[in-house]
């Protein structure tokens, strides 16, 4: 069982339901028990695409990541397979129930999570703009729990979703040059490998840097008050911190950090103000 709960990747998938959360009490989302039903269905949906991911990845990840739950044996492919369908079918039957805006935006995401697993990822600069997309549009689905998607577009939840989208920006091109060797043998035409380590690393900075200096935003622009300024003091930090790591691998990590402490920062924005 404990394999089956990695691939998941479950930190990753409470990044989500967090992210979720703060879009939904920011766009006053009332009811306990739809915003329950909306965030298990994320966190479903969530580990069905980080499911699909390793399973399209077996080959690489034999190279990168051997002790993976997959190259490591410790589940088979047709089990993987089944997993991803029970995680994604039961996920998306608990989105219907939340709300018309809702449904489409987890089966919009279900799509570009198998698009982005399957070719999108091995495709320079595109593979790293998919995945920001899912990360930042997470702050969306929460809003979209009560909201419409015409109502989006004055929303304040935009602006959260910009710097979601900065940083994961960042760090997945980090995780490109981590995963350069096993990219590389298999033919993937990711940033790393087209214009080199050194450039991608200057890239992946600046986007975390532009992240870290956008968080500052939903205080200049009265989203929330002092104590989310206050709060989001330690994800910046963190943030610049691991932009003057030489080492990918760990910088990525150190983004994942402050990525958590950033969201931190907006549940306290978002219910202290």
């Amino acid at each position: 069982m404990n394999a089956y709960l990695e691939i998941t990747r479950p930190n990753v998938c409470f990044l989500t339901v967090f992210a979720v959360l703060v879009g939904a009490i920011l766009s006053s989302t009332g009811n306990p028990i739809i915003l329950l039903v909306a965030l298990i269905a994320a966190f479903l949906i969530c580990a069905a695409g980080n499911v699909i991911n390793d399973y399209c990845d077996y080959e690489i990840d034999k190279i990168n990541k051997p002790k993976r739950p997959l190259p490591s044996g410790k589940i088979t492919l047709r089990k993987v397979v089944a997993y991803y369908f029970l995680l994604n079918t039961v996920g998306i039957a608990l989105a219907l129930l939340v709300s018309p805006a809702y449904f489409t935006i987890a089966i919009f995401n279900s799509i570009i999570s198998i698009l982005y697993a399957w070719k999108l990822k091995k495709i320079a600069i595109i593979g790293n703009i998919t995945d920001s997309f899912l990360a930042a549009v997470t702050f969306i689905s929460g809003a979209l729990i009560s909201m419409t998607f015409l109502d989006m577009l004055t929303s304040p939840v935009l602006i959260l979703a910009g710097i979601a989208a900065l940083t994961t920006m960042g760090r997945e091109i980090y995780k490109d040059i981590e995963d350069i060797k096993g990219d590389k043998a298999l033919g993937a035409k990711t940033l790393p490998i087209l214009v080199g380590n050194s450039a991608s690393m200057i890239l992946a900075r600046t986007f975390v840097i532009l992240g870290a200096i956008s968080a500052i935003r939903p205080y200049i622009h009265q989203v929330f008050g002092i104590n989310y300024i206050i709060s989001v003091i330690p994800c910046i930090i963190v943030l610049l911190y691991s932009t003057i790591l030489k080492d990918p691998k760990k910088a990525q990590k150190i983004v994942k950090i402050g990525m958590f402490l950033g969201i931190f920062a907006f549940l306290v924005g978002t219910l202290m103000g």
